[in-house]
């Protein structure tokens, strides 16, 4: 939370003026043309960790996402 508060603080002394920076992540959901929805995930870290937490996060994802067969389908091969 501190890291939160230090990093809104820099943002109030930049132009950027339509910024919410969140205390936890999102997700934000897009249908793309070919009938996929895109989900994007929005979450701070700091710059040496970003590597390890985006496959933790992804791994963690993927797992929720396949215990769901009903409501989540994924291609069956790399034809897209």
């Amino acid at each position: 939370m501190e890291r939160i508060r230090v990093y809104r603080e820099l943002l109030a002394q930049t132009p950027v003026n339509e910024l919410e920076v969140r205390e936890y992540p999102s997700v934000i959901f897009r249908v793309d043309q070919n009938t996929w929805i895109d989900a994007t995930v929005r979450y701070l870290v700091q710059p040496r960790e970003a590597g390890r937490v985006k496959t933790r996060l992804i791994k963690k994802m993927l797992e929720r996402l396949n215990a769901e067969p009903d409501r989540v389908g994924f291609p069956k091969d790399n034809a897209r």
